[in-house]
Formats: structure tokens, sequence, C-alpha cells
């Protein structure tokens, strides 16, 4: 195991009702507040009325930045910067899922930065001070809530690409699983698929022979996942589902799977990222497109793990092949596409694409996959 420094300084309020304590929370931060949300899904869920009226019994002045999207963009992001600064809040509110905590965590770090945004996330310039953030979950998946990178596509040139800085955690992070219960299928898919990646990713990278604690971390939650997802859609009103599922969400990703693991890393989330940033599809359904694909390119590299991931997982057969076929049975049991014409791209630009990918990968010191290595992962997933 390797050295390291763990910190996960976010307050969690997690149950039912709990957003009854928000303007509470809220007013320990400021009295003016940028409430960050998408588009009409919150309104009608009356998610935004819930919110609203705790603000206003604390006497909370609220600015609005609606419209984020699914792969929020720098344009938007920006927006919500000029919004901050022109209205001096004192705090970034993020109603949402990850889309949504992602770009507040953008405009927090971006308005009190002395440079432009997408310098930290194109050039690595170092953010050292951000607005503090608040998130109300409602669609879990990317951990955001619980963790402190953030990812933006650069609407200009489709370049989509990921950053992390501690002044990035949010402050405090409400969770209630009744918030789910209008959640679509194909968000619940997506979502799923998301989840499952960022511990696939870890539990394959990881260069650690020995890590039983992690490992078996990793492969609980992906149990706990599976099992989630199965009650879910049996019983769509199912509370402890709802309730397990977005916590196996925030586990997940709030770090505590990678940390100690030598070389681990979200390799496959990079290679995804050109193909929602291009396609603007979602995120969950571009991994479980290349996540086949990338684990059959790495069958070798990976062959041991890829046993006891049959065995332990699926209870299958100790063997790659059929690991990595249990996997993509799983994508189709919950509904979400494992090839690009299942997602309605018929003709994908693979060079543009691996063009950026190889960019991305670079970016992070990572040297484990050429521009041809790339593409063949690519056309793997046709």
């Amino acid at each position: 195991m390797q050295n390291f420094t763990y910190s996960l300084p976010t307050k969690i309020v997690f149950g039912k009702g709990v957003v009854k304590n928000l303007g509470v929370e809220v007013k320990n931060y400021g009295k003016k507040v940028l409430l960050v949300y998408g588009k009409n899904s919150i309104k009608k869920n009356g998610i935004y009325q819930q919110v609203l009226d705790q603000l206003q019994q604390q006497n909370i002045e609220i600015i609005e930045h609606e419209g984020v999207s699914p792969n929020p963009k720098l344009s938007h992001v920006r927006q919500g910067i000029k919004k901050a600064k022109e209205n001096s809040v004192d705090l970034i509110l993020a109603v949402g899922g990850g889309s949504v905590i992602d770009e507040s965590k953008a405009i927090a770090g971006g308005t009190l930065a002395n440079f432009d945004i997408w310098e930290a996330f194109l050039n690595n310039q170092k953010i050292t001070k951000a607005l503090p953030i608040i998130t109300v979950l409602t669609i879990p998946a990317a951990g955001s809530e619980t963790n402190f990178g953030t990812v933006i596509t650069n609407d200009e040139n489709n370049y989509k690409t990921g950053y992390a800085s501690p002044y990035l955690s949010p402050k405090v992070s409400f969770m209630d699983p009744e918030y789910t219960y209008t959640l679509t299928e194909n968000q619940l898919a997506y979502a799923s698929s998301d989840i499952m990646s960022h511990l696939l990713e870890i539990y394959f990278t990881s260069q650690e022979t020995f890590a039983p604690v992690q490992y078996n971390y990793i492969e609980g939650l992906i149990k706990a996942l599976i099992e989630s997802v199965k009650a879910i859609q049996k019983n769509p009103k199912n509370y402890e589902a709802r309730a397990s599922f977005m916590w196996c969400a925030s586990m997940a990703w709030n770090w505590l799977s990678v940390i100690g693991l030598k070389g681990a890393g979200l390799y496959c989330h990079s290679i995804e990222h050109p193909l929602s940033g291009i396609y603007d599809i979602a995120h969950g359904a571009g991994l479980s497109i290349i996540t086949p694909a990338w684990l059959r390119f790495n069958k070798e590299k990976f062959s041991e793990k890829l046993k006891v991931f049959s065995k332990n997982i699926f209870n299958g057969e100790p063997d790659s092949e059929t690991a990595i076929k249990n996997l993509e049975l799983w994508y189709k049991e919950i509904k979400t596409p494992t090839t690009f014409k299942q997602a309605g791209i018929e003709n994908p630009d693979i060079n543009a694409m691996a063009k950026q990918a190889y960019d991305l990968l670079e970016l992070k010191d990572i040297d484990d996959y050429t521009e041809q290595d790339i593409k063949k992962i690519y056309q793997a997933s046709l």
C-alpha cells in the first residue's frame, strides 16, 4: 500500500426530508446564494419549491443560474461566474446531479480566480480558493457531492476534461433518497453505469498485488450496486433500495476506493470523455459503450483480476471473457448501450476522438496507450 493523506471535509446530511435543514446550513456561509440547477425537472417534481421555501425562511437572497446541461459547458460556466461576481454572492448552492455539481465547482473556483477557469482544466492552473459550495443531490452517480473533482466540456471545440482541487469540496451535501423516485429508466441506467465504472477502473488498473481492504471494498460496492438496481427495477418506490443506491454512488467515488493503490486511475473515463464531449450523449452511456472493449483490449493484462471478478461478482466461471460477457449482460439488463450504433452514432470520428483521448491521458501523465491503441478500443465498440 502506498502512502496517502485522506480528508473528506464534506458534511453529509442523509435521509428522508433532510432538506428541512438546508436554510440553516446555507445561512452559516452567507446571505446571498447563486442557485445552480438544470432545466425544468426540479420544478416539475417539487424539489425547486422545497429549496426556495427553505432559503426564503432564512431570508437568503437568491440569484438563479439555470440551464446546466448533462455535459456541462464552459460557456455556461463562464455565465455563472459572471453572475456570481456581479452579484457578489457568498456561496454556491447546487441542486441536481453530477453535472450541476461539477459546474457549480467550476463557478466557485472561477469566481475567485485571477485567471480564466479553463486554464485550470487545460493547463492545470492551480485554484487556491473558492466560494463555499452546498449541494442537494438529485441524481446519484458521479460522487461529485463528496469529492473535489469536476469535469467540463469546452463547447468551442468539444474538448472535455476534468480538474481536481481540495478547495472545490462541497461544505455540506444533502442526500434524500426520495428525490430519486422521479428518475427515468435511462437516468437510472446511465447513473448505474457511471458508478460501476468508478469501481471497475480502480479495481483493474491498480498495480497492488495485495490490497484486501480496497479490493473487497470495491467488490462489496459493486455487489450492492447490482442488488440495489435490481430492487429498484422491481419496485421503483423501494426506499431502502434507493438509499443504498444513493450511498453506493457516493462511496464509489469519494476516493476511498483508490487511496493507497499504486497506478490506479480512471483511464477508461479519459477514453470515454471525447465520446460524450463530441456527441453529447450521457456520460454513463458512453462508459457502457467503451468499457467492454477497454477490458478486452487489456484482457491479458487484467487476466487474473478478470477471473476473480467473474467468480466473485457474477458467480461465473473464472474466465476473462466470461467476466466481460456477464458485464455486458448486466448493461443489457439495465438498458444502457454497449455499442456506438445502439447509442445512435453510426459513423463516429474515431481519429478525432483518439487524438483527444490521447491528449487527456498525456495530461494526466498516463502513457499506457498510444493513439492507435485507443482507436482499436473505439473500433471494437462500433
